[in-house]
């Protein structure tokens, strides 16, 4: 677990989680970047085979936060100028090495401004950016994939999602060479003092509902207790394929007030983690 003091701003605490699961390979990968001119937290899944899933997820957190730390502005244009960027270097080692022609790598990231007020957030594939106010949860980010649009066409129920045979197919992600835009605010968005927000890969909010996330919420009182009492439940309901899961907590000031105590794990987040 870390925390930092934004300027003139409120406490934000954050930490990760990466796990394989039941997988050969974790092909997922979490990072963070902080400084008094901003943050920027930032989860991707990695596909492909061979170790090119986890190249690609690495490769994109590492060109994301880079990038973002040159320039660490909330405007659309510079955000998506970052996703480029990722997405590039993902083609660049397809080109230099063949047996990772194939990598592609989903990402969602969320960036807030140095005072820890206003926030942004891009998304690409299907690891989604939950928000948490007032005891409400929000999904921010649509699945790129084939069955949301299944879901948008009215042919699905959102409560169906979970449980179908093609929810994995996604039609949007780094490095697949498709023409689709990133998800993306025009503006920046306020963030109150309370908030919290989850980004989480297919592994993790396939298993944990939204019900359940804002649940142990209001039973955490840190971050990484948080992601500990999401986790149980993962483990709880593990399956013999069960898929590689990752998840890193925002919180912004305090979330709730009914909370415990709580003594972290010796064991902190690392910059970039991947299992």
């Amino acid at each position: 677990m870390s925390v930092y003091v934004a300027v003139e701003g409120p406490r934000v605490e954050f930490a990760t989680l990466s796990k394989q699961g039941r997988r050969e390979h974790n092909e997922d990968a979490c990072g963070y970047w902080t400084s008094p001119g901003g943050a920027c937290f930032v989860v991707c899944d990695g596909a492909g085979g061979h170790g090119g899933g986890d190249v690609a997820s690495e490769t994109a957190v590492r060109t994301l936060l880079s990038a973002f730390s040159s320039r660490p502005l909330l405007t659309r244009e510079n955000i998506e100028s970052l996703i480029a960027q990722a997405d590039s270097a993902i083609r660049y080692g397809q080109r230099l090495t063949g047996s990772l022609r194939q990598m592609s790598a989903t990402v969602t990231a969320l960036f807030l401004d140095g005072s820890a007020r206003q926030a942004q957030w891009i998304h690409l594939g299907d690891t989604r950016l939950y928000h948490f106010r007032k005891r409400g949860c929000r999904q921010l980010t649509k699945d790129h994939s084939i069955v949301q649009n299944f879901v948008d066409a009215g042919m699905l129920s959102e409560s169906r999602v979970r449980g179908h045979s093609e929810r994995n197919l996604l039609f949007a992600a780094l490095g697949m060479g498709e023409d689709v835009p990133p998800a993306a605010l025009d503006v920046p968005f306020d963030v109150e003092e309370g908030d919290a927000f989850l980004i989480c890969t297919d592994g993790f909010w396939e298993v944990v509902l939204e019900s359940e996330m804002l649940d142990e919420l209001m039973y955490a009182s840190a971050a990484e207790e948080w992601l500990v009492r999401m986790e149980r439940l993962i483990i709880e309901r593990s399956s013999p394929g069960q898929d590689n899961y990752s998840a890193l907590a925002v919180w912004v000031g305090s979330p709730n007030d009914m909370t415990v105590p709580w003594v972290a794990p010796s064991v902190g987040a690392a910059n970039l983690s991947n299992g």
